[in-house]
């Protein structure tokens, strides 16, 4: 997968949460013009690459292999809201959509209602950059949003917030490393 934008969200000091949708590689006819990917990405990256900067997401790993097809190694995770669901409520669905029904009470604007289904899908870069906006910037929100219910959940469950922070997070480090280099097998151990 290849970036087609990126959507920010941030907490400001009052509690509320501004979100934002940078498009970098939109390509349908008409696109507006878009900031170079290459410098764009170069001047991002000391606060992607960044430990010291905390980032957190919805199913980071897919994310993570997108910014290493564009030689950028995510950096600074320090929550999943996809492995708080799994922790918290393996028993339900963890896609952001039916996240945010049932933490926010909110429906969101679905990826199939943007892009199609079936044969007549269109990709993502083909999207009008008004409607990714929309789109991506309310996914960084939301997940925003679920993380901070998530973060009250597990306040009120030390041995959950256990597991999440000492298994579950570790354990997506090693499924990355695992999917983007593949694994050794010693044949005759497993034998």
């Amino acid at each position: 997968a290849r970036l087609v934008g990126i959507s920010f969200a941030v907490e400001e000091a009052c509690g509320a949460v501004a979100a934002a949708y940078l498009p970098l590689a939109h390509d349908a006819l008409g696109a507006p013009a878009q900031l170079p990917m290459a410098e764009t990405l170069e001047r991002l990256r000391p606060w992607l690459e960044s430990e010291q900067h905390a980032k957190l997401g919805q199913h980071l790993k897919f994310d993570r292999h997108v910014f290493a097809n564009h030689g950028i190694t995510l950096r600074g995770i320090v929550a999943d809201t996809l492995l708080e669901s799994y922790v918290l409520e393996s028993d339900k669905s963890h896609d952001l959509g039916a996240l945010a029904t049932r933490h926010l009470g909110v429906a969101t604007l679905s990826y199939d209602a943007l892009t199609g289904k079936g044969a007549g899908r269109i990709p993502f870069n083909q999207v009008a950059v008004d409607q990714a906006a929309t789109y991506a910037a309310e996914d960084a929100d939301v997940t925003l949003r679920v993380h901070r219910e998530f973060v009250a959940q597990f306040a009120a469950e030390d041995r959950l917030a256990q597991l999440y922070h000492t298994l579950e997070l570790p354990a997506a480090e090693v499924l990355y490393r695992m999917e983007r280099h593949g694994v050794l097998i010693d044949v005759f151990a497993l034998a």
